[in-house]
Order: C-alpha cells, then sequence, then structure tokens
C-alpha cells in the first residue's frame, strides 16, 4: 500500500496527522477527497484500509480509493489493485494494473514513476 506517497507539507491533512490527530486527519482527506482532490481519497483510503488510529474499514477504504483511481490518483488505483490481487480476485487486479499502467500523464513525481513502471510489470504477470 502506497503511504503518503506524495503529500506536501503544508497540506492540512497531513499537518494532522504529524500531530497525532488521526481522526481530525481522517476528517479532512474525506472533506477533501469530496471536493474533488484523489489524492485525499487515497489518504482517506490507506487510514481506513490499515486502522491507522481510525476504525478498520475495508469497504470504506475501496469507496475512497475507488473514488480516488477516478479522479486519477495513480496511488488509489495501484492499492485498488493490490487489494484485489491479495484477494485473488485476478480480473480487476489485472484491470486496475492496466488502468495504472496507462496513468502516464499522471505522474508528479519518482514514486509515481516506479508505481506505474512496476504496475505495467504486474499487468503482463496476471494470466
Amino acid at each position: 500500500m502506497s503511504l503518503f506517497a506524495h503529500g506536501e507539507s503544508n497540506d492540512k491533512g497531513m499537518k494532522l496527522l504529524r500531530e497525532g490527530k488521526n481522526k481530525q486527519a481522517l476528517q479532512t482527506f474525506e472533506k477533501e477527497c469530496n471536493n474533488g482532490n484523489g489524492w485525499d481519497c487515497g489518504n482517506a483510503g490507506l487510514m481506513l484500509y490499515v486502522g491507522m488510529g481510525v476504525n478498520k474499514n475495508i469497504s470504506e477504504s475501496k469507496k475512497y480509493y475507488n473514488k480516488g483511481c477516478e479522479l486519477n490518483d495513480i496511488a488509489s488505483c495501484e492499492n485498488l489493485a493490490e487489494i484485489a490481487y491479495k484477494e485473488q480476485n485476478m480480473v480487476s487486479a489485472k484491470g486496475y494494473f492496466e488502468k495504472v499502467c496507462e496513468m502516464k500523464k499522471y505522474i508528479k513525481n519518482s514514486i509515481d514513476a516506479k508505481t506505474v513502471a512496476k504496475s505495467c510489470k504486474k499487468v503482463n504477470s496476471i494470466k
């Protein structure tokens, strides 16, 4: 799972996380996700997936990852792919890995570039 891979130091949700205010951070990420910020959707998804200071909720996590993926957040799509792969849902996993592989124009940094390259390789390994 990608963990806040490309956060900005001035992001309010990240600041709250650094202060240990996880519930408020989640609320901030959820609000920004609903305002169309895919990166914040992914952050909300991750917090819910691992139970980072909040109740673990895989179903809700997937909803946030899906919204982030729809908003072209590479990490959100990759996390959905990894979850599907872990759950042995190879059709979904391959589809999400393919989507990540096609997201080259949304690369913002070297972490995104590595994620896209890794996903392109994984597509070919799934039958």
